[in-house]
């Protein structure tokens, strides 16, 4: 195996299980947040129990809140900070990268390479460095302790796109051996419009907003996706692929990527929600529900995945009716209109751009 030096920027869920996961395969590890509190328990422990994760324990070399001690030497920086999050942690990060480091954005929600290589640009980063996401997090495992893991799933398929799309096989020569499950996509339309979270949180938080507001215990998707709200993921997820589509790239349905995914397909996508969720190796089994619309269900999925999604859509000339009605409800219900964390399209480098220069931009990049 190839151990690379890999810094884990965020200390969530996503950027714990990938510290668990890469470490525990023997990669020499790093992670930094800006919170010390969530760095403590590991840095007493230096680094996770993995349980039966490769060698059952993934050691942390650095645990800090020091940016640069993180970065400098590191060959790949994976950003796991919440999409809404991901252009501050680039300008933070840009005086301090070298020519040859990739980073990896996990995950890109939609539009996110684009949005990260434009916040670099205008901090002025002058490093020859590699970008590409990821659309989704790899694993699904359970927290047993402050510094202990129980995986659950990896997950079957996973795409890896780079920005722009004509470097993926330099990205992937480095990112692929990490990710044994994952797949080269072509551009960061694939991984972009391959948006799981937007498509399934926000309508299942805006449709179960009395059960959120006040703060009742139930299971997200077997408990909270009826007919309704099926029927509105359906809309939605006809919208993303169409539009997907009008770009030249073909993404899976909602039902395709649980199957590729999970190789879970039920006759209905309430039936796939009750075994996603029930079955022993259910990766929905612990998903929490949300306690207030503060939480990145919809704080994160509105502004950097459904919002992205409708402008790209509009751009391209598709109509957006469902999913811009779903944007308007929680905009309403939350009283925030996201100005300051929406995508829209200046942001992502494509404000005037048609399908074409759509397509050319995530090929080739700004230049």
């Amino acid at each position: 195996m190839d151990e690379k030096t890999i810094a884990v920027i965020g200390a969530g869920n996503g950027g714990f299980n990938l510290v668990a996961h890469l470490g525990a395969a023997g990669h020499t590890m790093r992670l930094h947040d800006i919170d010390d509190a969530k760095l403590t328990a590991l840095r007493a422990a230096g680094g996770i129990d993995t349980s039966d994760v490769g060698t059952g324990f993934a050691k942390l070399e650095h645990v800090t809140t020091d940016l640069a001690t993180v970065i400098q030497g590191a060959e790949v920086i994976v950003v796991c900070t919440g999409g809404h999050r991901q252009a501050a942690a680039a300008r933070a990060m840009t005086p301090l990268l070298a020519d040859g480091q990739t980073i990896l954005l996990v995950q890109g929600n939609t539009g996110g390479s684009l949005a990260f290589r434009r916040a670099l640009d205008q901090a002025g980063c002058r490093a020859r460095i590699d970008l590409a996401e990821m659309e989704n997090y790899p694993y699904s495992a359970k927290t047993l302790g402050p510094a202990k893991i129980q995986p659950v799933v990896t997950k079957r398929w996973l795409q890896i796109a780079s920005f722009p799309g004509n470097r993926i096989d330099t990205v992937f020569a480095t990112l692929g051996p990490l990710f044994p499950t994952a797949i080269k996509a072509p551009t960061v339309i694939h991984t972009g419009f391959t948006n799981a979270n937007a498509m399934l949180h926000v309508a299942n938080c805006v449709l179960n907003a009395t059960r959120i507001e006040h703060a009742e215990t139930y299971k997200f998707y077997s408990h909270g996706v009826t007919e309704g709200v099926a029927r509105i993921y359906r809309a939605i997820n006809a919208e993303r692929v169409a539009v997907a589509a009008a770009l030249g790239a073909t993404v899976p349905t909602l039902e395709d990527w649980f199957e590729r995914v999970y190789k879970v397909r039920e006759a209905t996508l309430i039936e796939t929600f009750q075994k996603l969720t029930f079955n022993a190796d259910g990766p929905y089994g612990g998903t929490p529900a949300p306690k207030s619309f503060d939480a990145n269900y919809v704080a994160e999925d509105v502004p950097v995945g459904l919002m992205p999604i409708a402008a790209i859509g509009k751009a391209a000339g598709v109509p957006m009716s469902a999913t811009q009605t779903l944007i308007d409800m929680a905009k309403l219900m939350t009283g925030n209109d996201y100005e300051a964390t929406g995508r829209t399209l200046e942001m992502m480098g494509l404000a005037g751009k048609n399908v074409a220069g759509i397509r050319h931009i995530v090929e080739h990049g700004f230049g």
